[in-house]
């Protein structure tokens, strides 16, 4: 049987990769595990650190102890540690956001990356960088950063919060030829019509990420 454990740090996204489970990876079996500490660890340092490394393998490690043969970690912030991981564990483990940056550099140079934690926009932001240089391309990176919707949301002022990154979007997409929403959670702000009068393509990377996995996982 093919077990999927997903590792989320926020448990607002979980009904999201729960239901896109279901659509693109019918027989596959999921865990959720949610560690919400992390981020806030990854909030409180402002970067990621080596404990919070370790926390991830420890996580992964414990998935594939328990039975699952595949794993999935849906935090941007945290995939650096996919990197560490992997050498160290006997299964596949996934990064969320590479597929969704793969296919930003398939639509422009000119990328766009909105966060609300700056380690999130460091992370993303850098592996733009890097599959752009292991595929030869060339690529701008426009960063936009809005800590203060991240203090919003989590003081429970979700008005504000999708305010904020609304109003942030629409400043990013002139600037880019593609925008990618560094955390799934901010892109829950965004509505249809607010998408659609961007002008420019968004990438969120849940949908793109199950997509790949589908690939991956039901061949």
């Amino acid at each position: 049987m093919t077990i999927l454990a997903m590792i989320h740090t926020v448990a607002g996204i979980v009904p999201t990769f729960a239901a896109l489970a279901q659509e693109y990876l019918p027989g596959v079996s999921t865990w959720h595990i949610v560690d919400e500490g992390l981020l806030a660890r990854i909030i409180a340092e402002g970067r990621v650190e080596p404990a919070m490394c370790r926390r991830v393998l420890s996580l992964a490690a414990n998935a594939e102890a328990d039975g699952a043969t595949a794993i999935l970690l849906t935090c941007s912030a945290m995939s650096p540690a996919v990197d560490l991981a992997r050498p160290l564990l006997s299964i596949p483990i996934y990064k969320v956001d590479e597929p969704m940056v793969e296919k930003a550099l398939e639509l422009g140079q000119r990328i766009g990356v909105f966060a609300t934690v700056p380690a999130t926009l460091e992370s993303v932001s850098g592996l733009v960088r890097q599959v752009a240089a292991r595929k030869g391309r060339a690529v701008e990176v426009v960063s936009c950063l809005r800590p203060e919707a991240m203090a919003a949301a989590r003081a429970g002022r979700r008005e504000e919060h999708d305010a904020l990154v609304r109003a942030a979007v629409r400043e990013l997409a002139p600037k880019s030829e593609v925008v990618l929403m560094a955390q799934a959670s901010a892109a829950q702000a965004l509505r249809e019509e607010d998408v659609t009068a961007l002008g420019v393509p968004l990438l969120t990377s849940p949908r793109l990420a199950m997509e790949r996995l589908r690939g991956e996982l039901l061949g």
